[in-house]
């Protein structure tokens, strides 16, 4: 988790990208409970505390800061109980995160500083009562927002620091005895709300690895089968015509695991998956899906624009590849197939393309040279469906 920013990255990680949105949806997900919960005793106590507060101290003091606080808890109280038909996506997690820090850190300053200016007012007999409710409310509150580590810090300094304040600075030396056990409490719930955040993001970077894994090919690192098939089904859950396939079958491989050995035919392989990903862009899903057969996921496209996507693969892999110092040739053949014409699922897609790919594929002997063969005319697999392609 830590980069290399130094000391700063130590004392505050960051959190990794690649958890961020989930790390987000967490957080909304225990504010959800824990919120409505947290400003329903919210107002409960400042009312309380505010009925008990000195009389004669100006009406701002004894009625308005605190009835802000009330007002501004129950609308925020009212919008987290509001009910939501859709789930909450990763932006509108992060929106609320962002939020709540604009929402909770003033009403703390608010509570914060109305305690200490009510401790100053009030008779030496009454005065202790203050710090107990803010020091309480606060730790509370820290505590119901502690899986968003920087807003609960910051709810803590805003809360916490007006009453200590005023308790270090005019206080007796028993004022000054108790503002230190609140600061001491205040560091402990401080550095347990660190390690949690610290444990959230390992659990999350681990569950983000291990889907990464069970969705990747363990020897080229492409997408899998299974990947595959969640991007195939995000593809036709947009709607329109539906995604379109390249399905690519090597020619001669296991000439080159006899020849050269199953460390080289790897090596071609990772070699193969590397320029396929180089050449397919962004928008594509390049997969593995069997021992020498390889899938490009592409969005909706028209026959020709997939024709030309389909040779520019195969002329991708014309080139020599370089292993063990030696350069390998090898051939390929492709089975195209496009939604809805050719089927409207990965499977129907995939059998679509094999048929194509299998109708035009070279019958070679196993002991023939490994080479680049010509580019033969396109082959239909079914009449005015799917068509393959070979080099």
């Amino acid at each position: 988790m830590e980069g290399d920013g130094g000391w700063l990255t130590r004392l505050w990680p960051r959190v990794p990208a690649a958890v961020a949105d989930d790390l987000a949806l967490l957080r909304v997900a225990r504010l959800k409970v824990v919120v409505p919960i947290l400003y329903a005793t919210l107002i409960a106590v400042v009312l309380t505390a505010m009925l008990a507060a000195n009389r004669e101290a100006h009406w701002a003091i004894r009625y308005g800061m605190p009835l802000a606080a009330v007002a501004i808890s129950a609308m925020r109280m009212a919008h987290w109980l509001r009910p939501s038909a859709a789930p909450v996506s990763a932006q509108a997690a992060h929106r609320l995160v962002g939020r709540l820090y604009a929402i909770a850190v003033p009403i703390a300053a608010l509570c914060g500083t109305w305690a200490a200016v009510s401790w100053w007012l009030s008779e030496p007999g009454q005065r202790s009562y203050y710090p107990m409710f803010m020091a309480l409310g606060t730790l509370t509150t820290a505590f119901c927002l502690a899986s968003v580590r920087g807003a609960t810090l910051a709810v803590l300094a805003a809360g916490i620091a007006p009453v200590i304040a005023a308790l270090l600075l005019a206080g007796n030396r028993m004022d000054q005895i108790a503002a230190a056990i609140v600061l001491l409490a205040t560091a402990f719930l401080a550095r347990l709300i660190l390690d949690q955040h610290d444990q959230q993001v390992e659990m999350l970077t681990l569950r983000h690895r291990l889907q990464r894994q069970a969705m990747t090919d363990p020897l080229t690192g492409l997408a899998n089968r299974r990947a595959l098939h969640r991007a195939a089904e995000e593809h036709f859950a947009l709607g329109g015509a539906g995604p379109a396939l390249i399905l690519l079958d090597l020619d001669g491989f296991k000439p080159v695991n006899d020849r050269h050995g199953h460390a080289a035919g790897d090596a071609l392989l990772i070699a193969i998956g590397g320029r396929l990903r180089a050449h397919a862009g962004e928008s594509a899903t390049v997969a593995r899906i069997g021992g020498d057969e390889f899938a490009i996921l592409l969005p909706a496209c028209d026959a020709e624009s997939l024709a030309m996507r389909a040779s520019a693969m195969l002329a991708a892999l014309a080139a020599p590849f370089p292993i063990d110092g030696r350069p390998i040739r090898i051939g390929a053949t492709a089975g195209l197939a496009r939604a809805p014409d050719d089927g409207g699922a990965l499977l129907e897609l995939l059998r679509s393309a094999d048929a194509a790919l299998y109708a035009a594929k070279p019958r070679r002997d196993a002991s023939e040279a490994v080479a680049v063969s010509a580019l033969p005319s396109a082959a239909a697999a079914r009449p005015r469906r799917s068509r393959a392609m070979r080099r």
